[in-house]
């Protein structure tokens, strides 16, 4: 095999390796990690606490103070999330929830 290429394959191949385990290993470990976020989401918290514990866990930010709001984790691109009842900006429930 030319050098020129086996030195293309490691250089563009071993990222794409490591971004293919890094993602597998966040589906595969996902449903445990939001499960425990999900838990530290209490009835009672208010919208600026709710905000604060989605960026400290690397969730998206509830977008609206009222309703159903979803809470997915952006590396597993949404497939993990915490279901989220809002009135008046206070958490009223909260669970795990999963996108399939």
């Amino acid at each position: 095999m030319n050098p020129i290429l086996k030195g293309l394959l490691f250089v563009f191949g071993v990222p794409v390796l490591f971004g293919i385990g890094y993602f597998y290993y966040a589906l595969s470990t996902g449903e445990k990690r939001m499960t425990q976020v999900c838990a530290q989401i209490q009835p009672g918290m208010n919208l600026a606490q709710l905000k604060s514990l989605a960026d400290e866990h690397g969730l998206k930010a509830p977008s609206r103070d009222s309703g159903i709001t979803y809470l997915p984790e952006t590396k597993t691109y949404g497939r993990f999330a915490c279901k989220v009842v809002l009135d008046a900006g206070i958490v009223k429930s909260s669970e795990y929830n999963y996108a399939d």
